[in-house]
């Protein structure tokens, strides 16, 4: 007897359905309850053409799974023979299949995978079953599916292979057609997974564009704002003429004055140069739009300074900011208090990240465009932040109801076309340069002349690259807005920091931003050195680029290394990097030198190995300290101070000369 109960993903306040019990019968009886809602009572029975998930979605996402796959024609027998099959394979992966429960999501593709098959069964006058077990039939009636659906159909496979016919009913395909597909179906989600860093000029554009957004909204925020709720109290005010009226007879308000228009709202509200600015339509459908897009701009303005999920930014509460001030140093830094779902098992755990100023920026005005919403739907959010579920951030567009509302970059074209730099010659020459293995300029995405497609993961591991070792970030705009981040996620994130344990659970937690953060450090290293050491045309002089010359270049001077063996060493710890006023080192583990020495000076009298020096960063050096050491005369030539750094300065100069003289890096 097989007795199971079903493995369900987190689920607050929801009723639990039947247990499993094989009494003789395999397939359980039509009567058996799949769902129930928060009271117990049954919403979908097993022999139902649609089950309602909603109770078992963390969000309280509406979820139906759907298995009449012949739309809205007349059921047959052989349709109905089929979706029975449907529903015995997804009840398997609910009930019987090992590990812990999938959710809403995962099932939903698995129905619609199925619904494919099914409709091809159907074409075939077979049983699914039938094409299940006959590889001919399952490749025929695979090709055209699109991959996705052969990620799930090859996934499913696999489970009932391990289940077995005892469980199943029947064989499926044998192991080998199986391990081909999954094969086929895991090269195709990595190759998917590999999100492009953006290009420091288009990246730098991208975040400049985004802060502009939101400035130029806050601009007229309280106008909007002050517009919106107006709206919200008055059901006829900004409506077009013809539907005061059906309004008024639908309210039998009888002969009452007639209110603006929207257009009238705009001029008494001076909002008519921002709508025009940003071209949306002069109606209540533009207040919406401007406000969602506005959202869906603080979303990525959130993730590309956290470095988190669009999902985990969604699900973000209202009240999801906490200013915490550290006692070594009394400064104040921003946390941002969520969850996460992913590589959890479905549960929710929550979670946190550090951000910047211009991640808390963003939160405040969307709290405040949220509590606005709130507002003028009558509900009451202050005092929330004691149950952080009350309210969303990013509130559903239905009243009192729990789901956030999704904000994909895809809803707002236009916002997107703002968001989006054409890309040029020097763009891919660094995408070349980050991954010299990979076609870039076969791919249609990457071509001169077209805007750079701007998907919201590339934010993460944008940040993840360039912030995590500023000296990959060579624009200086680019430095300057990252560098605070640069700072708070060294400090939270840093591998033995005292607050990473505060944000990184190397176990259930793995997919925080944190441990992205973390392995993104040996990458972003390699690729700084190489950028700066390996492929530079400067003049570099150091034991260390003495060594790359005389045992990396060839005859014929070309310089030659192997990428992956040296990002490997990186990998491993047995190379470093690091930029420095002077150039750049090499040294693995702790500098031995004088932390207060800024200029390197120890380094260049004692020929440190792990130096590499740069003689354009020399010179300029060189420049700032001759005008230090004039102001620093011009007070007391006789001060401590002016001769520590009038003697630095005299270092400085002698390495210069003996590099134009050709003996330095000796």
């Amino acid at each position: 007897m097989i007795k199971t109960q079903t493995k369900i993903k987190h689920v607050s306040d929801a009723g639990t359905p039947d247990v499993y019990n094989v009494l003789g019968a395999r397939i359980p009886p039509d009567n058996f309850v799949v769902t129930r809602d928060k009271e117990g009572r049954a919403l979908s029975v097993y022999g139902d053409l649609s089950w309602n998930r909603t109770p078992y979605d963390p969000d309280n996402r509406t979820c139906t799974f759907h298995f009449n796959f012949w739309g809205e024609s007349e059921i047959t027998s052989k349709r109905d023979l089929l979706a029975r099959e449907m529903r015995w394979l997804i009840f398997v992966l609910i009930y019987l299949r090992a590990g812990h429960g999938l959710s809403n999501r995962t099932l939903q593709a698995y129905v619609t995978a199925l619904a494919w098959m099914a409709r091809f069964c159907e074409s075939r006058s077979k049983k699914m079953q039938d094409v299940l077990s006959n590889p001919l039939l399952l490749i025929e009636g695979l090709e055209g599916t699109g991959m996705m659906r052969t990620v799930k159909l090859a996934s499913l496979l696999g489970i009932l292979q391990n289940l077995g016919p005892d469980v199943v009913g029947y064989d499926v395909v044998n192991k080998k057609t199986v391990l081909d597909l999954q094969k086929i179906a895991r090269d195709w989600v990595e190759s998917k997974k590999q999100h492009p860093p953006i290009p420091t000029r288009l990246y730098s554009s991208i975040l400049s564009t985004l802060s502009r957004e939101l400035d130029r909204f806050e601009h007229v925020a309280g106008r909007v704002l002050d517009l919106l709720q107006e709206c919200a109290r008055d059901t006829l005010l900004g409506r077009a003429r013809k539907t005061q009226r059906i309004r008024r007879a639908q309210l039998r308000l009888g002969k009452v004055a007639k209110r603006p228009s929207f257009q009238d709202l705009l001029t008494q509200y001076d909002l008519e140069n921002y709508w025009v600015e940003m071209d949306y339509a002069k109606a209540l459908s533009g207040l919406e739009i401007a406000l969602s897009s506005t959202m869906s701009t603080i979303a990525l303005q959130i993730q590309a300074f956290t470095g988190m999920r669009l999902s985990e930014v969604n699900s973000l509460p209202l009240h999801c900011l906490d200013e915490v001030r550290r006692d070594e140093d009394d400064s104040i830094h921003y946390i941002v208090r969520g969850r996460v779902t992913k590589y959890t098992h479905g549960k929710i755990k929550r979670a946190q990240w550090v951000t910047s100023e211009s991640g808390r920026a963003a939160i405040r005005l969307g709290q405040r465009i949220s509590k606005a919403i709130y507002a003028a739907r009558g509900e009451t959010c202050e005092g929330s932040d004691v149950n952080i579920n009350s309210f969303n951030l990013f509130p559903s567009k239905e009243r009192k109801r729990r789901a956030p509302q999704l904000l994909p970059l895809c809803r707002f074209p236009a916002l997107r076309a703002r968001l989006q730099p054409i890309i040029q010659e020097q763009d891919l020459l660094e995408l070349e340069n980050i991954d010299p293995h990979r076609a870039w300029r076969s791919e249609e995405r990457f071509q001169i002349g077209r805007p750079w497609t701007l998907t919201s993961h590339q934010l993460r591991r944008s940040l993840a690259l360039y912030a995590q070792r500023s000296g990959l970030v060579t624009l200086p705009s680019l430095k300057r807005q990252l560098q605070h981040i640069t700072q708070e996620m060294a400090a939270y994130y840093a591998r033995g920091s005292a607050f990473a344990t505060n944000f990184i659970d190397d176990g259930e937690n793995g997919g925080h931003f944190g441990k992205d953060w973390q392995d993104a450090q040996p990458v972003s290293q390699f690729l700084s050195y190489a950028a700066h050491v390996l492929m530079t045309d400067d003049i570099l002089f150091g034991v260390h680029p003495h060594w790359i010359t005389n045992r990396l270049r060839d005859n014929d001077g070309i310089l030659v290394f192997d990428r992956d063996v040296t990002l490997k060493r990186f990998q491993k710890g047995e190379l470093a990097y690091q930029e420095t006023l002077l150039g750049g080192c090499v040294k693995v583990g702790e500098c031995n030198k004088n932390p207060m020495d800024l200029l390197n000076v120890d380094c260049l009298t004692s020929h440190c190995k792990n130096m590499v020096g740069n003689k354009k960063k020399l010179e300029r050096v060189i420049a700032a300290q001759r005008q230090l050491v004039k102001k620093l005369n011009s007070v007391n030539p006789k001060s401590p101070e002016y001769r520590h750094e009038k003697k630095n300065l005299t270092i400085l100069e002698a390495t210069l000369a003996n590099i134009s003289n050709g003996v330095a890096g000796s």
